[in-house]
Formats: structure tokens, C-alpha cells, sequence
């Protein structure tokens, strides 16, 4: 048989609530020829039996079992078995808007020494409000025009700087995914972010500004791994410091890294700690971002009752 044009990769646990809005919005791509590979890992809300009922409904879907074995070893068990040269991911919570498939694929057609490409998405809450773009959000200096493709110049290290890839956006070449053994199973989260290093350092990387996906901005899933992410930051960070990133990347990063911290201590109700990291972020990186976060943090502070005590508190921790 042919290979299908994409191999669409989905980790799913527990995931019935959002997986049929996400594999409907698969199949409202004008792509027939593509497979979608979906793991359920693990789930007991019936994830799996739905999975099977589609299958048998669409030989397009191909599902596979897993023992909870994670985001990361779920993807690359699916990267292991796609039948595509080009792979697009995820997420069972996110859906793709029409037409997206189709304009990464007669990319990479056309420029095969691509790793990977992207672009950007929009954040959507429980309720259906669409709020900013991830690219009006970060504002990368190196924003694309208009909605077509280009090669991103030192992708290593503005990707580092920046990171403002979506894994739902990405389309890869699985020759590259595989030479870079996939996801990091062993990082306790960032593995993403990880990975879209390492295949910078294999091939061009390009990106487009146009909105191709919806994020699902799902309450409490983002502090409940405020910890582990920053922790994994800290060694992506270490890995490629030590692989001769560029010194203003780094500092770039380490704003970023301060600022997840900032954000975590208000979560905590810890607001002098929250305003440390927000003004440590400045030093980093002095833009009007960091600055109108750090000044935000000051703002949360200073509205707090005994508010010298709480820094007198926390400084002592």
C-alpha cells in the first residue's frame, strides 16, 4: 500500500470529554490520504472503547494500547509505528482549523530539508472565548509577515530564547524525529520544548504566522505542573548552555524560567516571592514584556495586607 501523506499522532488519557472534537477536526482537513495513530494510555472513561467503535467506523484510525506510559513514550510509540514520512501532532484536547494540514504538507513537498514547521494558535477557554494567539502573547522579535512559510534564522537559539511552539502545530519529517530518538522520556515535562531544540540542530526549521489551531486552556492543568515544568526547563536550559548556546538565548531563557517561577508563587498565594522573580526576570531580559509582568507581580504585592511581613516571610524561606 502507499504511504498516506501524514501520519496524525494523538496521546489520549482520559480523554472522551475533547478526543471526538479532535480526531472531527482531523478528519475536516481536505487530506484523505492520512492515518491518525492514537494511543490511549491507559484511560478508564471509555476513551479506548470509543477508539475502537471509530476504527471500526474509518480504517484511517489505527489505535494502540498503552499502560500509562506518558505523553512522551506515547508519542514516540506512535512516531515508531506511522507510515508517513511527514508526522503531525495532537494534542486530544486541541482541535486544528480547516486547511491546516494541507498547507504544512505542500510545504515540506516542496522543501524536504525541513525538519520541522509550525505556526502559530490561538488559547480558548472551557467556556469557547478565544483569547490572544501565542505570537501576539510572546511577541517574537522574528514574526513572520503574512501566513505563508519561512525558514526561521538561528532557529536553535531564538527557539530557546522564545519558545512559542505548539506541539498541536507541528509537522515533522519522521526521518528527523527518529534520528533524534524522539521525545526525552526521562524529563518530567518540557520534553517538547526539548525536542524542537534537537531537531533544530538536524535541519532548517520554518513557521508561519497564520492561526492553525486552537488551544484548550483547561483550568488547573498548567499550575498542577507549574513545578515539573520549570524544573525541566532548568536542565533543557543547562543542555544547551553546555552545547555552546548563544549568551543572549540563554539570558532570554532564563527570563522565561524566572517568570514560570514568578507566575507559580502567585498561584501559591506567595506574592512577595512572585515579585523577586518577576523584577529577577526584568534583569534578564529588559523588555516591555518583562516589564509589564514584573510590574503586575508589584501590583498583586502591593495590594496585599501586611505586605511587609509577607516579604520579611518569604524572604526568610
Amino acid at each position: 500500500m502507499p504511504k498516506p501523506q501524514c501520519s496524525v499522532v494523538i496521546p489520549a488519557y482520559n480523554a472522551i470529554a475533547f478526543l471526538p472534537d479532535a480526531i472531527a477536526s482531523v478528519f475536516a482537513q481536505d487530506i484523505a490520504d492520512i492515518e491518525i495513530l492514537v494511543c490511549d494510555d491507559g484511560s478508564s472513561d471509555g476513551t479506548y472503547e470509543w477508539l475502537q467503535e471509530m476504527a471500526e467506523r474509518d480504517p484511517r484510525v489505527r489505535v494502540f494500547k498503552g499502560g500509562r506510559l506518558g505523553p512522551a513514550r506515547a508519542r514516540n510509540y506512535l512516531i515508531e509505528n506511522a507510515k508517513s514520512d511527514l508526522i503531525a501532532f495532537l494534542d486530544a484536547d486541541d482541535t486544528w482549523l480547516e486547511d491546516k494540514l494541507s498547507r504544512e504538507i505542500l510545504f515540506h513537498a516542496a522543501n524536504p530539508e525541513v525538519a520541522f514547521s509550525f505556526t502559530d494558535y490561538r488559547h480558548v477557554d472551557m467556556a469557547g472565548n478565544r483569547r490572544s494567539t501565542a505570537f501576539d502573547y510572546w511577541q517574537p522579535k522574528w514574526q513572520p509577515a503574512g501566513t505563508g512559510f519561512s525558514v526561521l534564522a538561528d532557529a536553535g537559539n531564538e527557539l530557546l530564547a522564545t519558545n512559542v511552539v505548539g506541539t498541536s502545530c507541528v509537522v515533522a519529517k519522521s526521518e528527523f524525529l527518529r534520528i533524534a530518538n524522539g521525545f526525552a522520556p526521562d524529563l518530567p515535562s518540557a520534553e517538547d520544548w526539548d525536542l524542537w531544540l534537537r531537531l533544530a540542530k538536524l535541519g532548517p526549521v520554518a513557521v508561519s504566522s497564520a492561526v492553525t489551531m486552537h488551544y484548550l486552556m483547561r483550568p488547573g492543568s498548567e499550575t498542577s505542573n507549574r513545578a515539573a515544568r520549570t524544573n525541566a526547563m532548568e536542565i533543557v536550559l543547562e543542555a544547551n548552555r553546555k552545547a555552546g548556546a548563544k549568551a543572549w538565548a540563554m539570558r532570554h531563557a532564563r527570563s522565561r524560567i524566572l517568570t514560570s517561577k514568578a507566575q507559580w508563587m502567585h498561584e501559591m498565594n506567595k506574592p512577595a516571592s512572585a515579585l523577586a522573580y518577576g523584577w529577577a526576570a526584568f534583569a534578564y531580559r529588559p523588555d516591555r514584556r518583562a516589564l509589564r509582568e514584573a510590574l503586575a507581580f508589584s501590583r498583586h504585592f502591593a495590594k496585599r495586607p501586611n505586605s511587609v511581613a509577607a516579604a520579611n516571610s518569604s524572604a526568610g524561606n
